[in-house]
């Protein structure tokens, strides 16, 4: 969005709304759906510690299928070797 138009009232959830109208007219899942999915593929999935901090959230808050929050670092050793998406 235009940075002139974010601070219009209404223009987030006009926004917001209308991605999702684009996401699903390509029929691609939400993101909860999308992540039971990979959950249910036997995809590992952590919670970035710095998004979680700066979002003010909390484990309770994170889906179930949420390994642990790690660090940067803690996810390097995880991930080593290994196949990453980044979702």
């Amino acid at each position: 969005m235009p940075q002139g138009l974010a601070g219009l009232p209404g223009m987030t959830g006009m926004a917001t709304k209308m991605l999702k109208h684009q996401i699903a007219d390509l029929d691609v899942p939400e993101v909860p759906e999308f992540l039971q999915m990979l959950s249910d593929m036997g995809a590992n999935l952590w919670a970035c510690q710095m998004s979680v901090d700066m979002m003010g959230l909390n484990s309770d808050d994170l889906l179930d299928e949420v390994a642990d929050v790690i660090n940067v670092g803690e996810f390097m050793e995880l991930s080593e070797g290994a196949q990453i998406v980044f979702v």
